[in-house]
């Protein structure tokens, strides 16, 4: 007890009520009152902090984290968990380090920003595994699940995700057990959406088939434990899954049950439905029904929410004022669907240019604390399992999402790999022809579907020790095996593919060929001098005429 003033102060009655408080907090947050939770923590944070109670005042920023997270404040809850990840790790306590790094790793994903998440969701892992906390392990893997999803990587989305639903099984924890499965409805759903785009029907239907399967499993659990947030989202994603069925009644009824369950929601969730209905709208044909709920939540975006929901209502708002005819606003729609992105990538660099701050006015107080209580063979044994879980992720960030091929990032790594290599290869530089006047004359959305299509024809015509890269914009550079001979024939059958290639399916009078130019080891020694005589070979390509391999 302490003395203030003559009054007695029971500090332990203070903390066990404190405490009791923050319960209740993660109650609300758990039962689809997440802006409630999100006061609630505060209050007691801000208590925590003017009594000196450093604990308490981390385990408030930990949650408070995980409730940004679900109204759409990525930004804000970053600051309070990277000030709870220091206050853990400081003070020796891994198990509670772990669940705010995994928070830290889900936050950063949603500002995306994925290579600074595979670090705080490796580090999770590895700090859960320690400790042997099954719960923290769940959350953890859950959150890599995440990133692979993100990465558009199904199949390793999957696997993670039935890890941490197994485990929050293994626990009895009913919340968990519900979350995750909704993201491993999320990843089989993405599955499906990358098998109907592969022309794999069949594949497509059953992989949409059981996303369906997980939600329903998931909604059963939000509406046995009153989580609305979780009823919401479930149901939201049940009308997505059903309309890419061609099951538009099916979808709508799903909207009905959504709207019933908006109390306590916010300006995100009430945009994801507003957008989601519009979407069901489209699909099923019905544009002049679909403008009135997309531009209602037009509406709402002077107030908040997040990227993606901007750009997904103006997406299809786009759309639905084009199924109308209305040229002239579908054209405007989408104007400020491209813009989006080009703000984003501006936001991006800030938000990296922020984290990079936290990361500096914390890094004398974080090697301190390194410095005390670290142990060589303990940091040996670390180190190595956490390079092995980053290498795993690591393949990741090396991926374009838009056509599933390898990045520039990618590239630049193999070419610091093939600088020692002793063997002959050759480096293809191919452009899409007139790719300009697709965007213009057919919209940008279609210029994006011949690029991921490209990406499609590359992954199904190289050979197994070829790899594909998308190096920047509308041009693809081809890392092949062997001297230039072998790569123009391979680079041929390349060409015709994409020029025999069905593009009428994607849009009536689309019809779209490539340019190549192709040069190898016999040219030059270093991979930048090979690609630079390659983009020479491909600029004769196109002088000569576009629509052919020069090597």
């Amino acid at each position: 007890m302490l003395v203030f003033d003559m009054q007695v102060v029971d500090t332990k009655a203070i903390a066990q009520q404190a405490n009791s408080s923050l319960q209740e907090a993660w109650h609300l947050g758990c039962t689809g009152r997440s802006v409630e939770a999100l006061t609630l923590a505060g209050q007691i944070l801000a208590d925590a902090t003017a009594r000196g109670d450093d604990r308490l005042a981390a385990q408030c920023d930990t949650d408070i984290g995980w409730y940004c997270f679900q109204i759409g404040k990525a930004e804000l809850g970053l600051t309070h968990v990277r000030r709870a990840v220091d206050f853990w790790k400081t003070n020796g306590e891994p198990r509670q380090e772990a669940y705010a790094r995994a928070y830290f790793g889900w936050l950063l994903l949603e500002l995306g920003l994925p290579e600074e998440a595979i670090e705080e969701a490796t580090h999770a892992l590895d700090l859960a595994d320690k400790t042997a906390d099954p719960k923290a392990q769940s959350l953890a893997t859950n959150v890599i699940g995440i990133i692979f999803w993100y990465n558009k990587q199904p199949d390793r989305a999957i696997l993670m995700s039935e890890r941490s639903v197994e485990l929050a099984r293994s626990i009895g924890d009913k919340t968990y057990e519900c979350w995750w499965l909704i993201n491993l409805g999320g990843a089989h759903s993405e599955a499906g959406y990358i098998a109907q785009a592969l022309d794999q029907p069949e594949q497509g239907h059953q992989m949409l088939v059981r996303a369906l399967e997980l939600t329903e499993q998931a909604l059963d659990i939000a509406t046995e434990t009153g989580d609305r947030w979780a009823a919401r989202i479930c149901l939201g994603n049940k009308a997505e899954f059903h309309s890419h069925l061609g099951e538009h009644d099916k979808a709508l009824q799903c909207m009905v049950r959504y709207r019933l369950l908006q109390e306590n929601s916010y300006v995100r969730d009430r945009q994801q439905y507003l957008y989601t209905l519009g979407q069901i709208y489209n699909n099923s044909g019905k544009f002049a029904e679909a403008l009135a709920p997309l531009l209602e939540a037009v509406e709402l975006i002077d107030d908040g929410g997040s990227f993606d929901s901007y750009i997904q209502i103006y997406l299809h708002l786009s759309q639905a004022y084009e199924g109308l005819g209305q040229f002239d606003p579908a054209l405007a729609a989408h104007k400020k669907y491209h813009q989006a992105y080009l703000r984003n990538s501006a936001e991006r660099t800030q938000q990296r240019a922020r984290l990079a701050e936290i990361y500096y006015e914390t890094k004398r107080f974080k090697e301190v604390a390194e410095t005390e209580t670290k142990r060589a063979e303990t940091l040996e044994a670390s180190y190595q399992k956490l390079q092995e879980q980053t290498d795993i992720l690591a393949s990741a960030v090396y991926v374009d999402p838009l056509t599933g091929l390898y990045n520039r990032k990618y590239l630049d790594s193999r070419f610091k790999e093939l600088t020692s290599e002793k063997r002959p290869y050759s480096i293809a530089m191919l452009d899409v022809d007139h790719f300009k006047s697709v965007n213009d004359n057919f919209s940008h959305m279609i210029g994006d579907q011949v690029l991921s299509a490209i990406g499609t024809i590359l992954r199904g015509q190289l050979r197994i020790t070829d790899q594909a890269i998308r190096f920047g914009g509308e041009e693809f550079v081809v890392l092949l095996a062997g001297a230039p001979r072998g790569a123009a024939d391979v680079c041929e059958r390349l060409r015709l593919a994409v020029e025999q290639w069905a593009w009428s399916e994607i849009c009536n009078g689309l019809h779209i060929t490539i340019s190549i130019g192709v040069a190898g080891t016999l040219s030059a020694t270093s991979p930048n001098e090979i690609l630079a005589i390659a983009d020479q070979n491909l600029y004769a390509a196109k002088k000569s005429g576009r629509n052919r391999v020069v090597s």
